[in-house]
């Protein structure tokens, strides 16, 4: 035994002599500039000793000098995991993941530095960056200025930090200083000529300042440089086109496409001619190729693009079948199979959608297409952390892909990770050029949250691409009158008005009288509505709109008078039967409201909304053994219609029937799981009535989206199943404002007052069951109630016996 010991120390420290051996082998090759067998010097050194301080050292850092900047972070992140003090691989991880926009990485080291308050060059940088973007964050605008000034000091010590550059341009252009900004990106791009995002933002200020010449050779270099990037080559057409250069762009992209001979510039000649002389142009260019000999399977499946868009679904469908069936597994036929994928799906074909992806991801499991496809159905089935796992795939080999950014938002909001959702949609938006998508959705959420000045530089930097959007335009306006900015909520419907189009004029008739209501008060829109109903342009909708107005005013006989006028007016419109019912609804008349809505359903059956304010009368006159009749008549009709189901469910719920309203809500969220309403429903019934594991599993990956909210139902329903994983502090957090919010409910109270027993407030337990057994029926058999009810004589007994 001891010989043996002596033999394996002897043998271990052979490994470290030959570990060291390597390492200055490695030191020397790289020095000498023979950096590929330098690396395998150095990966032979961690072989043998892993814990080879310098040899990972110098291997991360060589791997980070090359570009290999994924596998470099790994290394780093290694030494650090060994060695917590060690700043220098800290500074490098922070560096990294400045670049990379992962700002928790950049706050988890850069925190760390900032702390240790070590002299190590360049920690002012992540620190200043740091500061800046909680200035950005809180939208705290002195702190910016005075921040960016902080930053052009630093750049005299640190001229080549791209970093500082891209702060002061931020800075820069918040102030207005488009010119300074520039400046300081063409500085960037002197240091860094290989980043692409430093070209896109250069771009984006050449629009802003209007130099067309300036953006066109911009724009040039940008596609010399990064031959394979099509949103530049997209976005110099766009330049083209929109100073009526179409001949130019067509040639530009002919000689492209025949000049590289790519596949994807192919595909953006034929874009472009679909979308500046139509389809037939486009099919004309591929069959005029097809003659020619061309490659005839990227052709075909254009083809077949083009003539599903144009609603010949089937012979599309039929022609990339025959094009991939018993094709050679290849790259090209992978990508064929997804486009034939995306066709399935879009018939209702999503078994044949998946089979297809899945033998893709079969054949190469890093096929970008079919990994965003199938990270939708992951996300769907409450999958979020898998989805991201394939989405990081995805983002490795395409950074910039706006699409796979997006879906990763849409995962981190199942998982309630909304700040996180954020950064990656503002990472969509800056990725796709500021696309009206990518933008429209980004602005959604920066309004949700009241960040009005964000939203509005998104919608605009979003409009220099697509300035006649009307989606864009309205939110643009809604903006505008949030922040009460008269002058510019005046621009955008000026704006709208010139667009002829009836959405356009409706969506400028709803500015201008949010600006009335909030500028001059109710008196003054209603004034408008009653001119423009009297008009022959849009009087109908005026109409629609001057009830709502009489209603929320209190003036319910003129409401009625107008909607019984409007109703005299288009006898045989459904809509204006609605609107009728409706309205004798609002005014408490429920008698005649029924007696419009029968007519309405008996009339058009298939409208969903009639069948739902029937039943909904119906209730309100106390009739609710009709009311649940007349859903189910509605179901016999439109079985799938998701309204009409929910009605059902809650009819079941309130009937006690907690399985069939189940049953019913995981059939709507299998149509669409992205309701918030539905995933909250199905996760508080499981949570509330369902004791096994599976179930409680179940009710946590569909409900842990509600993280972070502060709408009662949801707090409710996620305390709850912070309750039910024993996370009973956190759950006080929630369902303490949702039992003060939702006085009336006792099975929210019940929630409080079993969390309240969990951490040991037997007193405030005590009061919150007698609550809630107050609030319920003397007969309410559900369980939770009959707990309570057992509780309260426990609580009670134990008091006394104290």
């Amino acid at each position: 035994m001891l010989a043996a010991s002596v033999l394996a120390l002897s043998a271990c420290d052979t490994a470290e002599e030959r570990a060291q051996k390597h390492f200055e082998s490695g030191l020397e090759l790289i020095q000498a500039g023979d950096v590929e067998r330098g690396l395998v010097e150095l990966r032979n050194v961690l072989t043998l000793d892993e814990f080879h301080t310098e040899g990972r050292k110098l291997y991360a850092r060589t791997l980070r000098e090359m570009g290999n900047v994924a596998e470099s972070y790994q290394q780093y992140r290694s030494l650090v995991e060994t060695s917590p003090d060690d700043y220098e691989s800290r500074l490098a991880l922070a560096e990294m993941a400045i670049s990379a926009q992962n700002w928790e990485e950049v706050s988890r080291h850069g925190s760390v530095l900032v702390n240790a308050n070590v002299d190590l060059e360049g920690t002012d940088i992540v620190d200043l960056t740091l500061r800046f973007r909680d200035a950005l964050l809180a939208e705290d605008e002195p702190a910016v200025r005075e921040l960016t000034r902080e930053a052009i000091a630093l750049i005299d010590r640190h001229p080549d930090d791209v970093t500082l550059r891209q702060i002061v341009v931020e800075g820069l252009v918040r102030e207005g200083d488009l010119e300074g900004a520039a400046d300081q990106l063409d500085a960037a791009i002197r240091i860094t000529p290989d980043d692409r995002r430093l070209y896109i933002a250069k771009a984006r200020l050449l629009a802003q300042l209007q130099d067309g010449d300036a953006l066109e050779e911009l724009l040039r270099q940008t596609v010399a440089r990064f031959p394979d990037d099509n949103e530049s080559k997209m976005a110099l057409i766009r330049l083209y086109s929109s100073q009526g250069r179409t001949d130019e762009a067509e040639a530009f992209l002919r000689v492209n496409a025949d000049a590289t001979g790519k596949e994807g510039d192919l595909v953006t000649l034929i874009s472009y001619l679909r979308q500046s002389r139509g389809n037939d142009a486009a099919l004309e260019e591929i069959e005029t190729r097809l003659a020619a000999g061309s490659e005839t399977g990227l052709l075909t499946a254009l083809k077949a693009a083009i003539l599903f868009e144009t609603d010949d679904r089937q012979t599309a469908i039929a022609l990339l079948e025959a094009e991939v069936d018993g094709a050679e597994p290849s790259e090209q036929n992978d990508r064929f199979k997804v486009s034939l994928a995306k066709m399935l799906l879009a018939e209702g074909n999503e078994v044949g959608a998946r089979q297809l992806v899945e033998e893709v991801l079969a054949h190469d499991g890093a096929q970008v297409e079919a990994l965003k496809m199938s990270a939708t159905w992951l996300i769907e089935d409450d999958q979020p952390e898998v989805a991201i796992d394939r989405l990081r795939v995805v983002l490795d080999q395409e950074p910039d892909d706006a699409a796979a950014m997006t879906l990763m938002a849409d995962a981190h909001l199942r998982m309630g990770d909304t700040e996180l959702a954020q950064d990656l949609l503002s990472l969509a938006v800056e990725a796709s050029n500021n696309a009206p998508a990518e933008s429209i959705r980004f602005a959604r959420v920066l309004l949700n949250d009241e960040r009005f000045r964000p939203a509005e530089d998104v919608l605009i930097s979003a409009l220099r691409n697509d300035p006649g959007n009307l989606q864009m335009l309205s939110m643009l306006g809604d903006v505008y009158v949030e922040t009460e900015d008269w002058g510019r909520a005046n621009h955008v419907e000026t704006t709208l008005r010139r667009d002829t189009a009836e959405a356009a004029q409706a969506a400028a008739d709803r500015l201008r009288l949010s600006i009335l209501s909030r500028r001059e008060g109710r008196d003054q829109a209603i004034s408008y509505l009653e001119s423009l109903a009297e008009g022959e342009e849009g009087a109908e909708r005026a109409q629609l709109q001057l009830i709502r107005a009489r209603l929320a005013s209190g003036n319910v006989d003129e409401a009625v008078e107008i909607a019984k006028a409007l109703r005299a007016d288009l006898p045989d419109s459904a809509a204006a039967g609605l609107v009728l019912g409706n309205t004798y609804m609002a005014a408490g008349d429920y008698e005649n409201a029924e007696g419009v809505f029968n007519e309405v359903v008996d009339a058009a059956p298939q409208i969903e909304r009639a069948w739902i304010q029937l039943s909904r009368v119906q209730s309100a006159l106390g009739r609710r053994d009709d009311a649940r009749a007349t859903v189910d008549r509605a179901l016999a009709a439109r079985p799938d219609a998701p309204n009409l189901l929910w009605a059902k469910a809650s009819f079941l719920e309130r009937a006690n029937d907690i399985d069939g309203a189940i049953a019913i809500y995981e059939q709507l969220y299998e149509t669409n799981s992205n309701s918030l309403v539905v995933a909250n429903n199905l996760a508080s019934l499981l949570a509330t009535y369902r004791e096994d594991e599976a179930s409680k599993q179940r009710a946590f990956a569909v409900g842990r989206r509600l993280r972070g909210t502060d709408v009662p139902p949801f707090q409710d329903t996620y305390g709850w199943l912070l309750y039910r994983q024993g996370e009973f502090a956190e759950a006080l957090t929630y369902l303490e404002p949702a039992a003060q919010a939702l006085a009336s409910d006792p099975i929210v109270q019940y929630h409080l007052a079993m969390t309240y027993l969990a951490v040991e407030r037997e007193a405030d337990a005590l009061a919150q069951f007698r609550l809630a057994v107050e609030l319920a029926d003397e007969n309410d058999p559900r369980p939770q109630m009959q707990r309570a009810r057992e509780e309260i004589d426990r609580l009670a007994d134990a008091s006394v016996a104290q």
